[in-house]
């Protein structure tokens, strides 16, 4: 299966504001929790998986994995991509949750663009927030049984999650670098 030319668009659009840390994104776009569960075999990766469709089914969602199809156009990547959009480009897994049609938006997007091994599954507001709400409680509350180690990624007043690189671990919990905070800060306008 090829990787469809909206989910193309989608993802470089995504990359893009992710690593600029600037764009204003429409509301039920903006990230409002984050986590990380760190995958370290075969089974976490199926686990998770399992979990994602579970909860998808039960909450009325569909799950979108197009990971294989990310790595087959990845490898069209050209030679003299930049390191930092090769890092935030290349991922292990890259899966969405919709509960409509996919032009409208997922709810959930799971990725290790950046951090390889260690998926952030970022919830978003969704179009129908209390619906969405309802997922990421029970989803979330599966995740920290599952993997009592996964961490909370901080979200950023623009409603996304900073690069991997400009955070750093305290020991309990993730805190942006200091000589960071001014990237994502909101933009006045």
């Amino acid at each position: 299966m090829l990787l469809p030319a909206r989910h193309i668009t989608v993802a470089a659009l995504a990359a893009i504001m992710l690593i600029c840390g600037c764009a204003e994104q429409p509301a039920s776009l903006r990230t409002v929790a984050a986590v990380e569960v760190p995958l370290r075999t075969p089974a976490d990766r199926a686990d998770l998986l399992a979990m994602l469709r579970r909860h998808a089914d039960a909450g009325g969602l569909h799950v979108d994995d197009v990971t294989q199809s990310w790595h087959t156009f990845r490898k069209s990547a050209p030679p003299d991509e930049p390191p930092a959009a090769t890092d935030v480009l290349t991922k292990t897994i890259y899966v969405h949750l919709y509960r409509g049609p996919d032009d409208e938006g997922p709810e959930v997007v799971v990725d290790d663009g950046g951090h390889q091994g260690r998926p952030w599954l970022r919830f978003l507001r969704g179009k129908q927030p209390e619906l969405a709400l309802r997922v990421r409680t029970r989803l979330l509350s599966d995740i920290k049984r599952r993997w009592p180690d996964a961490r909370e990624v901080p979200v950023t007043g623009t409603g996304g999650v900073p690069l991997e690189q400009d955070l750093v671990w305290t020991g309990t919990t993730y805190a942006l670098k200091p000589e960071r905070l001014a990237a994502y800060a909101p933009r006045n306008r």
